[in-house]
């Protein structure tokens, strides 16, 4: 499949949107915090459809060989340990527990869940080609949704407060589905004016279902990680950038080559900008620290560019490029 403009163009602005959620914002009102991530919530879904919209062309026959997703697999194992070590330095400074099992999956850091997620996506869709269940396919994928917007928000409903952790981590076997999906169909059967308002409707949905939720049940917005209009809004969204019909650009080679890599490594960023601010500005800090995810991603693209032209054995090695030559 050759490269989709449009989809890498989202990839870089998904990467922006993700630092958005990963920072404090100072003295910026919580309402406005709160809404910020709220709208933010989009991009983790879209890596996901992604993933499976470049997994799709992978099939032959309706057959998935393990031979033709061995190296996203092993991409993948190396970034989790890679990723994983650099971090331990910041789990040490703030005394983060990574002697659980499941930081095998997790990662040690906050946000490598991520990585974990999109393997067992991958193992486990080809598992279901391999054991020729395919046809259970949509079906598990429309549970683990419900499963994840109930263990996230409608649990609410029956007084309960269940833990999201599980649901977060098989939400990419969904995605990844919606994705095989749409690099299969033709997405042009669907007006680009249609798109923008079923994710404009997302938007409000969205919304809407953090406003009831805290109005109802005293359920903080700033919790929500995953509601209804959150689907509505990523599915289109990316269907819309598959559709995007643009020339390579600068923005589309940066999502492409660096969207990863600032997602992976932006929270180091964040602490850098931390610790100097503290230093040096540190009446400041608070007026400053509500343009982090600004800041942060001008300086994690920068620095990003800087290794890829400058240290590229060192970027590969952050990208998961371990492999060594004999």
């Amino acid at each position: 499949m050759s490269r989709k403009n449009g989809i890498d163009l989202f990839r870089i602005i998904g990467a922006f949107f993700i630092m958005c959620l990963h920072t404090n914002y100072g003295n910026l009102s919580q309402e406005y915090v709160d809404n910020l991530r709220l709208i933010s919530r989009w991009a983790v879904p879209f890596y996901f459809i992604a993933t499976g919209f470049f997994l799709g062309p992978k099939f032959e026959n309706g057959i998935l060989d393990f031979k033709r997703i061995e190296k996203n697999v092993s991409m993948l194992i190396s970034i989790l340990i890679v990723s994983s070590i650099i971090y331990l330095p910041l789990d040490y400074i703030h005394g983060n527990n990574i002697n659980s099992i499941v930081n095998i999956l997790t990662g040690s850091y906050f946000h490598l869940w991520f990585i974990g997620a999109l393997l067992i996506g991958y193992i486990f869709i080809w598992y279901l080609f391999y054991l020729k269940k395919s046809k259970t396919l949509p079906y598990i994928s429309i549970f683990i949704l419900l499963l994840a917007l109930f263990t996230d928000s409608y649990d609410q409903l029956f007084n309960l407060n269940l833990n999201y952790s599980l649901s977060s981590l098989l939400l990419s076997i969904p995605f990844m589905h919606i994705g095989i999906i749409l690099s299969k169909k033709e997405t042009n059967l669907f007006s680009n004016k249609l798109l923008v308002g079923l994710v404009l409707l997302g938007f409000v949905l969205q919304f809407i279902e953090a406003e009831l939720f805290l109005k109802l049940f005293d359920y903080n917005k700033y919790t929500h990680q995953f509601l209804i209009g959150t689907l509505l809004i990523a599915v289109p969204l990316f269907a819309l950038s598959s559709k995007i019909n643009i020339k390579e650009n600068r923005f589309s080679k940066w999502g492409e080559k660096y969207s990863l890599v600032i997602y992976l490594y932006h929270p180091i960023i964040y602490e850098i900008m931390r610790v100097i601010l503290n230093k040096f500005v540190p009446n400041y800090y608070d007026d400053i620290s509500m343009f982090y995810p600004v800041i942060g991603f001008i300086l994690s693209l920068i620095i990003a560019i800087m290794l890829d032209r400058f240290f590229p054995k060192i970027y590969g090695i952050l990208n998961g490029n371990i492999q060594i030559k004999s």
